[in-house]
């Protein structure tokens, strides 16, 4: 999301599901278990373990660089503590799915409502979400969590890359289509990033195809970068 003084025209950057099924084929017998296994694991720790100490250790950085008294001090704490127990959630729930259960995500809408306060809080970046169409109150807790981990990717990205002061998410169910669609205000498209270089566009890559969709990254129509995950409806219920 680097900033052009002659921007390209728009691109569309896309994985599709029917186009690369290699990234989620698995090979047969104990070897494509543990192949799964692997891969699991290592999208879940870096879309949730290592995202959020990524942010801890920025905000203690910034801390250190700014003038503090006691209160300022005791917030500080509490923002630590806020992240450690969030990350052992998510260390737990991670343990739980590995388990292969079926189980229902309730309040998918407002959990993401709920990441988008206290990311807005702590970051001062406004994120809002907001349900159109025939969006379900519960969906999948499988595709919840990898469309939760897709959307923390990306306003991660937008603030961190992109110097985004605000990200809409959008989330919308029409017949047998859905959409997720995260826009920012930022500087714009990075080719880099939007052609698939580093772990977070791969997990969301990965992610988007085991939903049954696709991927886009492409320049918003006024400014920042839009990425779109389109899928079917029937991987929400």
């Amino acid at each position: 999301m680097t900033a052009r003084s002659d921007p390209a025209p728009a691109r569309d950057y896309l994985v599709d599901g029917s186009a690369d099924t290699d990234a989620v084929s698995e090979p047969a017998g104990t070897e494509a278990g543990d192949d799964r296994v692997r891969r699991e694991l290592a999208r879940e720790l870096h879309d949730q373990v290592v995202q959020e100490l990524t942010s801890t250790l920025i905000d203690l950085e910034n801390f250190k660089r700014r003038p503090y008294d006691a209160k300022a001090v005791a917030d500080q704490v509490d923002q630590v503590q806020g992240s450690l127990r969030r990350t052992l959630g998510e260390l737990r729930e991670m343990l739980y799915r590995l388990r292969d259960e079926e189980t229902w995500q309730p309040t998918f809408a407002a959990s993401l409502r709920d990441f988008a306060a206290h990311y807005s809080e702590r970051t001062g970046i406004r994120v809002s979400v907001v349900v159109d169409g025939d969006w379900p109150l519960s969906i999948r807790s499988a595709a919840a969590n990898h469309l939760q981990r897709i959307v923390h990717e990306a306003v991660n990205n937008a603030r961190l890359h992109g110097g985004a002061r605000s990200v809409r998410v959008l989330l919308l169910a029409e017949g047998e289509k859905a959409r997720v669609t995260i826009i920012d205000d930022g500087r714009g498209l990075d080719p880099y990033y939007a052609e698939g270089a580093g772990l977070g566009i791969l997990g969301m890559r990965e992610r988007a195809l085991l939903l049954g969709g696709s991927i886009t990254v492409e320049r918003a129509s006024e400014q920042g970068t839009s990425v779109r995950v389109d899928f079917p409806g029937t991987a929400l219920s």
